[in-house]
């Protein structure tokens, strides 16, 4: 694989793309480029050539994949989940594997192939049925 060698303009226009927006200095891609000392539209040419979208590409998924991030983004799921917001609290246990969707097994003597439209619609609301009784709560 060839060696991408950018300018340190380059590395720098990477560098405030992979920023988030609301934390860019500057904010807008126009105030970049005058900053940069270049036109727009050599912004807009650099992000077309593949080596730079490869150098581009590169940092985005360093910045996505880092452990760092992941547990910002863990602990915070877990303080919203504390608070009592059911859906971080569903979403955190799923992405610590400590929730997974329950397994349905399904036995038949028959193959699927086998049997009818009408089988087949009786199995799916049987099933949908199984899952709503399991998601009820049942006061007494």
């Amino acid at each position: 694989m060839e060696e991408v060698t950018l300018t340190a303009p380059q590395h720098r226009y990477v560098d405030w793309l992979c920023t988030a927006p609301s934390e860019r200095v500057p904010t807008t891609k126009k105030a970049m480029a005058a900053e940069l000392d270049v036109d727009i539209t050599t912004l807009r040419r650099w992000e077309k050539r593949a080596g730079f979208k490869s150098v581009w590409q590169g940092q985005v998924d360093e910045l996505q994949g880092s452990p760092e991030r992941t547990q910002i983004l863990l602990d915070t799921l877990y303080d919203k989940a504390v608070g009592g917001d059911v859906k971080s609290a569903q979403l955190y246990l799923q992405a610590t594997n400590r929730m997974a969707p329950p397994t349905v097994e399904l036995k038949t003597e028959r193959r699927v192939a086998e049997l009818s439209d009408s089988d087949l619609d009786e199995l799916i609301a049987a099933m949908a049925k199984r899952e709503r009784d399991s998601r009820t709560l049942k006061v007494v």
